[in-house]
Formats: C-alpha cells, sequence, structure tokens
C-alpha cells in the first residue's frame, strides 16, 4: 500500500495488480457482466472536451450534478464501487482523510484503430480528486494508459493494464488511451471528489 501510495504521490498514478485490489472475484464478473450488456453510444468528443473514438456505456453523468443513469445496471454498479472496502482503499492510496463521493460512472470500449485523446479530468469538474480505472479488457494490443507529466510534457509514464487491475490517477495530471492496434479494451471508470453538490464548472461568472 505504501507503495501505491508513493507511485500516486509522485507519478501521479498508481497501478494495483489484480492481487491487490479491494475488488472481489465475484465483484469483478459483475461488474464487467453489467458493463458488456449496458447500452453504448459513440463518442467522439469527450467530457473534458477532447476527441475521442470508442464506444461509452453510463451508469452516472456529472453535468449539473452527479446523477445516477435510469438502467438495469446503474445501482449495481454503485453499490460495489461505492463499497466501505473500495472507498477506503482509494483513500489510502490518494493519501485522503476526508470524505470522498463517487460523481461520475461509465464504461469504456476501444477497439481497433479507438483511442481517448489527451485530456485533462479537471476540465470536466474542477473538484475531481482522482480518476479510477479498472481493466475488464483481455486481449488487446496497445491502448497504453499514458500518463504526462503535469510539469513537462514531454515526458510520460505507460501503463499496460491487466484485468482486474486498479489504475489511479490524479485528475491534476494529463492523460490519453492510445490508439487500439487489435481485440477489444474495456475499462469501467469511475470519478471521486470531495464535494457532492453541483459540478462547478457550470458556476456562472
Amino acid at each position: 500500500m505504501i507503495k501505491h501510495s508513493k507511485n500516486y504521490l509522485n507519478n501521479g498514478t498508481a497501478y494495483i495488480p489484480v492481487d491487490e485490489s479491494p475488488l472481489s472475484n465475484d465483484d469483478l464478473e459483475n461488474l464487467n457482466k453489467f458493463c458488456l450488456e449496458v447500452d453504448k453510444e459513440f463518442i467522439e468528443i469527450g467530457d473534458a472536451g477532447e476527441s475521442n473514438h470508442l464506444l461509452v456505456g453510463r451508469f452516472m453523468t456529472d453535468i449539473e450534478k452527479p446523477e445516477k443513469v435510469n438502467n438495469n445496471f446503474s445501482e449495481k454498479v454503485i453499490k460495489i464501487l461505492s463499497s466501505k472496502k473500495v472507498i477506503n482503499f482509494i483513500k489510502k492510496i490518494c493519501n485522503c482523510n476526508d470524505e470522498i463521493f463517487i460523481r461520475r460512472v461509465q464504461y469504456n470500449e476501444i477497439t481497433e484503430n479507438c483511442f481517448v485523446g489527451y485530456h485533462l479530468d479537471k476540465d470536466s469538474n474542477p473538484d475531481y480528486l482522482a480518476a479510477i480505472v479498472l481493466q475488464l479488457g483481455v486481449n488487446f494490443n496497445g491502448g497504453l494508459y499514458r500518463v504526462y507529466n503535469k510539469f513537462n510534457k514531454k515526458n510520460y509514464i505507460d501503463y499496460k493494464p491487466n484485468y482486474g487491475s486498479l489504475l489511479i490517477s490524479d485528475c491534476e495530471y494529463p492523460h490519453e488511451v492510445t490508439k487500439v492496434e487489435s481485440g477489444k479494451r474495456g475499462s469501467l471508470v469511475f470519478f471521486v471528489s470531495k464535494n457532492n453538490g453541483k459540478n462547478p464548472r457550470n458556476k456562472k461568472n
């Protein structure tokens, strides 16, 4: 745990292998099932204004404020992700002693020649603390999670996630998902914040 917290602090991202994840095998199986079955839409422009090319299935949106999407899976997905064991794990990695809330939850499906463009999560919501990425894809090439140094954007670290692994990424660090060369890269992504109210991005000056 200390090693992961240091990586998060120093590099903006902690990589958690499946055998150290707070999610059980049953959790993984259920989340994977819900993500495969949820309705998806093709997205070219992301919530932070970035260029994308992927399918997205939504469980919770955060346009004006956090709102659960009305489908058969949202309640089940959010219940697993908001469990004490998961929330406490995230808080330890992020060295956060305050209460945190889940604000946005979605499934990203990226197939051959598709990608998530360079962006900063705080452009979606300035209050975002961390993005948590659960890898559900198995057989794919490319699709690296690339995190840039926030002070020198010429420097970056690439992460090649495996099934069931978690990436916990500081929302102040720019990042992207490089083009998938083959196969299907699926990931469940959710964002946490100390604020559970309105999205301050939409506040009028």
